[in-house]
């Protein structure tokens, strides 16, 4: 696990809306407008508010199918809370929190820039 740095620099998903949310067996992935892409194989909390309303991991899938919601929401911030956890604050009152909670390999990874050629 190599967490997440508390000067993590993201800055360009502000702003950004989540264009896509792709679904896999063993991870989920978040494509941001700005060509920023998430992955993640591990822990994924979706909140309304105060109200947790989904969460993805790879031996559930998606509980609930309000993992929807944070689709075509604009980011209004982001946090890195701790060493394992990160938000992603969205309009609308929506949050995605991710875990980086594995001690045997990298579970979440950031591409800053998703270029197609």
């Amino acid at each position: 696990m190599y967490g997440f740095s508390k000067d993590l620099k993201i800055d360009a998903i502000v702003g950004s809306d989540i264009q896509q949310i792709c679904l896999g067996r063993y991870d989920v992935q978040f494509l941001f407008g700005s060509g920023t892409r998430i992955c993640v194989q591990s822990l994924v909390e979706v909140f309304q508010g105060r109200e947790l309303i989904a969460t993805w991991d790879q031996e559930r899938n998606w509980t609930t199918n309000a993992f929807q919601a944070p689709l075509d929401a604009t980011v209004d911030h982001y946090i890195v809370i701790d060493r394992q956890t990160m938000e992603i604050g969205l309009q609308g009152g929506l949050r995605l929190r991710l875990h980086d909670n594995s001690s045997h390999y990298e579970s979440v990874q950031i591409y800053p820039d998703f270029i197609v050629i």
